[in-house]
């Protein structure tokens, strides 16, 4: 056999196993084979293998956790966001109680005109008084009276205030606003006379009918309040209608009258010496100046345009009256074109009076 085929065989023969690892044992210092676990089959029709609780280190199989759907998600997250909402909404609250208790307190008074202007008006009153009246000392909670019920307080306590306001300006100071009332009417009411402002306020009451005032002639109710600072009342009876009115209906009470036909007078330069109103019947209006010119405007129906030809005729040296004419102005008859034209009756300056009706001869 030669050297190649020697070397053939040898290639082809199985290795030898040694005597140990045929009977099992193993070499020295050689660490025995791992086991591996037993694989647990997850094939369908097949039962997983188990651990024998009877059996000494038996573990139970933990369960699988719970999955958590997107709702759930959501619904916590919100449910948080609610619970820090009510949590900062409970801070802002405590905040605002400790700052109104501990921080706002009452340290200092201003009194002001209406629109805010200063030094005040105060009228017959000085600006202690109203402080006083106000009673709100220093120290007190900013916040811990109503600025409502001390608006009433005050115009019941002080009627020659014509609107009086309260109220505040951070941190600490009342604020005090007034509009002083200046005499303008007297009404005979009864036995006694009423002093009267421009917006009907009553100011006081006297035995006495008071010089300098504008006598208001109107029909007042049974049970009006005459107590100082309470308003005076007029009694319209049936609303007048306007019948040459055109798109809408012309109607008026006596306080509304009387208010505009004020303002018209100021306006055109007639209030000042206006001596007399009448509003006892909304459709005979009529007002006497100086006390010699009486100046009849009839009914509501264009008193902005009566007054202003009134004004025209009276004040007009040239083309008007003089200082000294005396007589009755009649601007309140108005022809069908809508013209409305002024006639003067020269008199004494009291209206002639209404004709009485003839008795018929008997037969």
């Amino acid at each position: 056999m030669d050297r190649d085929q020697r070397s053939r065989q040898q290639k082809a023969a199985p290795p030898r196993r040694s005597m140990g690892s045929r009977v099992g044992l193993q070499k020295k210092g050689q660490p025995p084979p791992q086991q591996k676990p037993p694989v647990r089959s997850t094939a369908r029709g097949r039962r997983p293998a188990q651990n024998n609780p009877q059996k000494p280190g038996y573990r139970p199989t933990p369960s699988r956790p719970r999955r958590v759907t997107k709702a759930e998600i959501l619904r916590r997250r919100n449910r948080r966001r609610l619970l820090g909402l009510l949590a900062v909404l409970l801070v802002l609250v405590l905040g605002v109680i400790l700052s109104i208790n501990l921080l706002f307190k009452v340290t200092d008074y201003r009194v002001e005109n209406m629109d805010g202007s200063t030094p005040a008006d105060t009228g017959i009153y000085t600006e202690e008084q109203l402080i006083e009246l106000l009673a709100v000392p220093t120290g007190e909670n900013l916040f811990g009276f109503s600025t409502r019920e001390k608006e009433q307080a005050l115009a019941a306590a002080l009627p020659y205030l014509e609107q009086v306001s309260v109220g505040l300006s951070m941190p600490g100071t009342i604020v005090i606003k007034v509009e002083p009332a200046v005499e303008r009417f007297r009404v005979q009411y009864g036995e006694s006379w009423l002093v009267v402002s421009e917006r009907l306020k009553i100011l006081r009451s006297t035995v006495e009918p008071p010089e300098g005032l504008i006598q208001l002639e109107a029909s007042l109710p049974l049970d009006l309040t005459t107590a100082p600072g309470s308003r005076l009342r007029l009694e319209s009876g049936e609303e007048f209608e306007s019948e040459t009115a055109t798109g809408e209906t012309a109607a008026s009470t006596a306080d509304e009258t009387l208010i505009q036909l004020l303002q018209l007078l100021h306006d055109n330069g007639l209030l000042d010496g206006t001596t007399a109103l009448s509003l006892s019947d909304l459709a005979q209006i009529t007002f006497r100046y100086q006390d010699r010119v009486f100046v009849k405007l009839g009914t509501v129906n264009n008193l902005e345009y009566k007054v202003r030809l009134a004004a025209k005729a009276i004040l007009d040296p040239d083309k008007g009256l003089s200082g000294s004419d005396r007589g009755v102005l009649d601007v309140s008859y108005q022809f069908e074109d809508g013209e409305i034209r002024a006639y003067f009756q020269p008199g004494s300056g009291e209206p002639a009076p209404e004709p009485q009706p003839t008795e018929e001869p008997a037969e």
